[in-house]
C-alpha cells in the first residue's frame, strides 16, 4: 500500500509529480485555509508544499503521525521548521538545484544595470533611437563584484564574472575556514568578513545569504550609504535580508545608482510599492531560480527526496539533520 501524501499547490514542474505519484498516494488541494489544512493533514503521512501555502505549528501539530514536510524547491520561510523539528518529523527541500539559474539571473540583472537595459526599451518605445548617442553604459569587464555570502549560488556568480565577464569579486562571510578559501583561491575570488569594505569599493554589490532572524534586514541605510554612487544593488536572494525602505531611500536620494531587484518582503509585493515605480529599478517576480531546467531538477529532487524518508531511507536534503534517527533509519 503506498503512503498518502498531501501535496498543496502544483509542484514546479509536471516531472515531479509524476515521480511523487508513482510512489505515493497524492492528495492535492489548493485550499490554504489553516483549518481545510488542519483537516487534510490529518489523514496524511507526508506534506508537499508550495508558498504561498505556510505549515504553522497548529496545523504541523494537528497530526502526531506526521513523517515528512518539504518545501516545493529551496526556500523554507513557509513552514515552522522549529515545530517541525520539536515533533521529530524531518523538513526537506531541495538547496543549491537551482544555483546556475538564479546565479544567471543575478547576472542578467547586473548587465541590464549596466546596459540601461529599462531605459532603452523606453526610449526605444518612443521612437528615440537618438537616445544610443546621449545615455552612458559601462561593461562588466574590470568591475568590482562584491557578494555578499559565498555559498553554492554565489559560487556560480563569481564563476561567470571572473571566467565569462573578467571582473573582479569580493566576497563577504563571517568566517573563513580552510576549506572555503581554497574555494575562493581556485575561483580567484578574495574573501572578507569586513562588510564595510566591500561595500566601499564595489561597483556592483549582489546579496546570497539565506533569510533567517539573524539576516533579517541585514542591510540598512548604512550599509547602503557606504556604497558608491555609481554602485548598483542586486538582491535574488530573499527581500526580508534588506530594509525596502532604506533601499527606496537610497535610490531616490542618488546615494546608490540603482537596483535589480527580484525578491520582496512581503511577497507578491503591493502593487503601489514606490520601489516598483523607479525609474532606476530593474524588477522581476522572484523568477531567479525558476527555469525549466532548474523546476524539473527541483521537482524531481523533491518528490524522491520525500519518497526516500517515507520507505525510512536516508533523505538526500534535510533542512533539520538533528531529527535523523528518530524516525528516519540511518
Amino acid at each position: 500500500m503506498k503512503p498518502k501524501v498531501l501535496q498543496i499547490l502544483p509542484m514546479y514542474h509536471q516531472a515531479g509529480e509524476t515521480v511523487l505519484n508513482e510512489g505515493a498516494d497524492v492528495v492535492r488541494t489548493d485550499n490554504l485555509d489553516p483549518e481545510h489544512l488542519k483537516q487534510m493533514v490529518q489523514h496524511v503521512e507526508g506534506v508537499v508544499l508550495r508558498a504561498p501555502a505556510k505549515m504553522t505549528s497548529d496545523i504541523i501539530r494537528s497530526n502526531p503521525r506526521l513523517k515528512v514536510i518539504s518545501g516545493a524547491g529551496v526556500g523554507l520561510d513557509n513552514i515552522d521548521v522549529q515545530c517541525a523539528t520539536a515533533c521529530a518529523i524531518p523538513v526537506l527541500h531541495a538547496p543549491s538545484v537551482n544555483a546556475v539559474s538564479t546565479a544567471e539571473h543575478a547576472l542578467t540583472l547586473m548587465l541590464c544595470l549596466l546596459r540601461q537595459i529599462k531605459l532603452f526599451q523606453e526610449k526605444m518605445h518612443a521612437g528615440d533611437f537618438a537616445s544610443r548617442d546621449t545615455i552612458v553604459t559601462n561593461e562588466l569587464r574590470g568591475k568590482t563584484v562584491g557578494l555578499i555570502g559565498y555559498g553554492a549560488i554565489a559560487q556560480e556568480v563569481a564563476k561567470r564574472c571572473r571566467y565569462g565577464f573578467d571582473a573582479n569579486v569580493v566576497a563577504y562571510v563571517r568566517r573563513i575556514p580552510d576549506e572555503r578559501q581554497k574555494r575562493a583561491h581556485d575561483l580567484g575570488v578574495r574573501l572578507t568578513t569586513n562588510l564595510m569594505e566591500l561595500l566601499s569599493t564595489a561597483d556592483i554589490v549582489s546579496v546570497h545569504v539565506p533569510f533567517s532572524p539573524d539576516t533579517r534586514h541585514m542591510i540598512q541605510r548604512e550599509h547602503f550609504r557606504a556604497m558608491k554612487r555609481s554602485a548598483f544593488f542586486v538582491n535574488t536572494a530573499r527581500g526580508g535580508v534588506v530594509n525596502t525602505e532604506h533601499l527606496i531611500e537610497a535610490l531616490k536620494r542618488g546615494t546608490i545608482a540603482g537596483a535589480g531587484i527580484d525578491v520582496f518582503d512581503p511577497e507578491p509585493p503591493p502593487k503601489d510599492l514606490p520601489l516598483l515605480k523607479l525609474s532606476n529599478v530593474v524588477a522581476t517576480p522572484h523568477i531567479g531560480g525558476v527555469t525549466e531546467e532548474a523546476n524539473r531538477i527541483t521537482s524531481t529532487t523533491v518528490a524522491r527526496n520525500v519518497l526516500r524518508v517515507l520507505r525510512g531511507e536516508m533523505p538526500e536534503h534535510i533542512a533539520n539533520p538533528e531529527v535523523l534517527g528518530k524516525n528516519v533509519k540511518e
